[in-house]
């Protein structure tokens, strides 16, 4: 029954990605203009047009362009940018670590503060707790992600200068890229200058794309735990003499925490979003960078190979959010 439910999940996703597939292929080809000529002089002639119409296969009906698209997309081949004369798939994996060390970051971030800060709220009886968590659920949800990136480049970086505000790592460091997620290449070559500089040009950009974050996990596992804790088998533990630390801890966290993971999940695709602006303001060679600057010049092979790597990632996401709840409340394992 469990393979038949993992099948059944996994069958999911390819039909997922062939409908985004679809809908990016066709909305991106029904807007207004033409990228070719934006890249092509004012003077091109029509059978300058006509060939790099057929070099980016943009000729005939758009159903034969997309199963021409389609059928390069299954290999990895994403047709070559327009803007970077490049080929599209390995301009995307290069930026991709930098991005996703952002997001992994945040996420983190945001369940490590904000389960704490929802769980003390909801057992401990401290008014100064409470207001804290409070208002710092009110300013994450009051301010949007892009908007605490500027406050933190002004405060940070122009005022206090603590923090570094702009890259990845310091211009003066060398590292030697090995996976392209810069931390982790700093640790796998044992180079401490780079792995601080790294860690301190993370900061702040993943506490900006965290801040939000935190404060719906916090308000969703506060709220979690003091429905919980009126259930009937939570009563039953307190009438037995169990210890209040694992009744709150472990009996009642772990239902409490079922949908918290609902939200971390749904949470994942609007951080990928953010992340560009994220980028933009903190100047992150990141794959949320490269969006801006594809949309920017109507590249339409990056544009469409950006949407299908943000697709997978959300889609295989998903499914392990899936995984986890089997695990979480096996009541739904075989849903």
């Amino acid at each position: 029954m469990q393979a038949i439910y993992i099948a059944k999940r996994l069958s999911f996703i390819p039909i997922t990605l062939l409908g985004i597939s679809i809908v990016a292929f066709i909305l991106f080809r029904i807007v207004p203009g033409d990228p070719l000529r934006a890249m092509l002089p004012p003077n091109a002639t029509v059978q300058e047009i006509e060939s790099f119409r057929k070099e980016f296969d943009l000729t005939g009906p758009i159903y034969v362009q997309y199963l021409i698209w389609l059928k390069n997309a299954v290999v990895g081949n994403f047709g070559t940018s327009i803007q970077y004369n490049q080929p599209v798939l390995p301009l995307i994996l290069a930026r991709l670590p930098i991005t996703l060390q952002l997001v992994i970051t945040s996420e983190l971030l945001a369940l490590i503060v904000g389960i704490f800060l929802g769980t003390q709220s909801a057992v401990r009886k401290n008014r100064l707790l409470k207001g804290f968590a409070g208002t710092f659920t009110f300013l994450g949800f009051a301010i949007p992600d892009y908007l605490w990136g500027i406050i933190f480049v002004v405060l940070f970086g122009a005022i206090l200068k603590v923090l570094p505000v702009v890259g990845d790592i310091d211009v003066s460091i060398n590292l030697t890229t090995v996976t392209g997620f810069p931390i982790l290449d700093s640790i796998l070559t044992g180079n401490l200058p780079a792995l601080g500089s790294s860690i301190e040009h993370l900061v702040l950009p993943a506490t900006a794309l965290a801040l939000p974050q935190i404060a719906a996990i916090q308000r969703t596992i506060r709220s979690g735990m003091l429905d919980v804790t009126k259930e009937d088998y939570i009563l039953t533990d307190r009438a037995k003499g169990l210890a209040q630390n694992y009744i709150y801890y472990v009996r009642a966290f772990k239902n409490a925490l079922i949908p918290t993971v609902t939200l971390t999940a749904v949470q994942f695709t609007f951080v990928l979003g953010g992340s560009v602006l994220i980028e933009l303001v903190f100047g992150l060679p990141g794959i949320g960078n490269l969006a801006f600057i594809a949309v920017e010049w109507r590249d339409l092979p990056l544009i469409q190979g950006i949407v299908v790597v943000y697709a997978i990632i959300v889609v295989v996401t998903s499914f392990a959010i899936d995984m986890l709840y089997t695990f979480l409340n096996p009541k739904i394992r075989y849903g």
